[in-house]
């Protein structure tokens, strides 16, 4: 059984852990999107449907459902699950949405992104472009990568050569990375105001899944289950690492502490998710929380998925 969660990258969703709130607003916990399959792969079809963690769903129409035929418009939550990022259907504008009161924060054009993050505490957006629109063929106006202040509306232009990764633990670096001819991944921490914090190459041929704490240089990897350290200040690979199920995924920094998920499908076509603190150094993890999300209906339709 097939589910879109390599193509349509998630976004870790976990940080509000069981009983992290007891009050206040509700985070949010994950969007997800039907998806009619095709004799040359899966539609995005419907609305972008909003899961909380109480279990409630909302709908969320004003959101752009498609940049292609095959590819969905990217939405990105939060680590605390309280800001949502979406591309505006009616304008093509990205838009921040707060869950925790006040007004929706109104960003740059949306047209040409492929991938947001939002920081943790939701103050720093990145948005990544394609270097051509998907569609019509049309080059785009070499829509740089940006690194937007939430509220300010502040932007700076990222030299990435490469793709973005999403934000370091504290939101105050931008990760990035590009592959080389030797087809090792060089990594690279940004500072918000778009210079290059570093650039060393881990000799790795795959790095799956980055997350960078919030000293700017201590790197975590994720590969087929295989958890790492990275020191970007001298470019070497500490002692010590995990090794999960090959289905782990969505490595990330949440409040302080470092998690990863795994998902199975169970009998009822519903994804499973669990999600675990892991301490790199030692590869002790411990259960944090548990949901699930829809899998596959029973028409055969998929569901795209991104998760906090």
């Amino acid at each position: 059984m097939k589910i879109l969660y390599g193509t349509f990258a998630f976004v870790l969703l976990a940080q509000v852990l069981s009983g992290g709130f007891t009050s206040g607003p509700t985070p949010l916990r994950a969007a997800w999107l039907d998806a009619q399959p095709t004799y040359d792969g899966e539609v995005p079809t419907g609305t972008w449907q909003l899961e909380f963690a109480d279990g409630k769903r909302k709908s969320l129409s004003v959101a752009r459902v498609k940049t292609s035929p095959w590819d969905s418009a990217p939405v990105a939550i939060s680590g605390d699950g309280l800001h949502l990022a979406y591309v505006r259907a009616s304008d093509l504008r990205v838009v921040v949405a707060s869950f925790a009161g006040g007004k929706d924060f109104v960003g740059p054009s949306g047209e040409h992104v492929r991938a947001m993050w939002l920081s943790e505490d939701g103050k720093r957006l990145l948005i990544d472009h394609y270097d051509e629109r998907l569609g019509d063929g049309r080059r785009a106006k070499d829509a740089p990568d940006l690194l937007v202040e939430v509220g300010s509306g502040r932007t700076v232009s990222l030299p990435v050569g490469g793709e973005l990764a999403g934000f370091s633990e504290d939101g105050d670096e931008a990760l990035s990375r590009r592959l080389l001819r030797d087809n090792t991944i060089q990594v690279s921490a940004h500072r918000p105001d778009g210079t290059a914090a570093s650039w060393i190459p881990p000799q790795d041929v795959v790095l799956a899944d980055l997350a960078l704490s919030a000293d700017g240089t201590t790197l975590v990897t994720l590969d087929q289950g295989r958890v790492r350290l990275f020191d970007l200040n001298t470019g070497r690979w500490p002692a010590g690492g995990a090794s999960l199920d090959s289905s782990a995924y969505g490595l990330a920094w949440r409040a302080g502490v470092l998690t990863v998920k795994t998902g199975a499908l169970d009998a009822k076509n519903r994804w499973n998710v669990k999600v675990m603190a892991i301490d790199p150094a030692t590869g002790a993890t411990r259960k944090l929380d548990g949901y699930r999300l829809p899998g596959r209906t029973d028409d055969g339709s998929l569901f795209m998925a991104v998760e906090r």
